[in-house]
């Protein structure tokens, strides 16, 4: 299997480079500096249609979506033992963790980080950068009680549920100081080595 990753440093790209490093996959790498228009170019969108990053060539077929690639990924993989079998009790968990990812806890630490520092200040709007920070922080401090006493997601077991949202928290390290258990979650997964390879 031949593996081109197209990606940019601090994007959703990290969660599939963090992946395939778990997985110990030999891919190529090719940086794809979005912010400054390297996505929108003819050759790049015939990767990419919308122009962004990441995006998985396999093979010659390109696969698209940090979540679709990575849950792609590891069905490929599955003596890797990185998601549990499709007729494991946990199958259920863990599907349900990969969606929480992008449905659940992404959008509103995306808008927050649009409107605090992506946008130009002309067009960001204070109030719905403030609504979105107390609806993350609602959303991780259910997730911190959810995960008291397990190391993580799906229990003693790391799996790729735990790069999609494990990448997530990281985007706001301050907003988990008064998670104890979110902390602690971060700082076992900070450890990883496929992890300390990419970052």
């Amino acid at each position: 299997m031949e593996l081109t990753l197209y990606g940019l440093n601090k994007t959703r790209s990290m969660r599939p480079q963090w992946l395939l490093e778990e997985l110990d996959l030999n891919y190529n790498y090719v940086e794809v500096d979005i912010f400054q228009g390297k996505g929108a170019t003819k050759e790049y969108l015939k990767i990419h249609p919308y122009g962004q990053v990441p995006a998985l060539d396999v093979d010659g077929k390109v696969i698209f979506e940090s979540g679709a690639i990575c849950h792609w990924l590891t069905d490929q993989f599955p003596e890797k033992r990185l998601a549990p079998t499709m007729d494991s009790p946990q199958r259920m968990e863990y599907e349900q963790w990969m969606f929480y990812a992008t449905a659940t806890l992404e959008p509103p630490a995306f808008n927050y980080m649009l409107h605090t520092q992506i946008l130009p200040e002309a067009k960001r709007v204070e109030a719905i950068a403030q609504w979105n920070k107390k609806q993350y922080t609602y959303i991780i401090k259910i997730l911190n009680r959810l995960l008291k006493d397990k190391p993580y997601l799906l229990g003693d077991h790391f799996s790729t549920a735990d790069i999609m949202v494990g990448y997530l928290l990281f985007w706001f390290p301050d907003s988990l100081q008064q998670f104890s258990t979110l902390e602690k979650y971060c700082a076992r997964l900070a450890r990883r080595e496929a992890l300390l390879k990419v970052i």
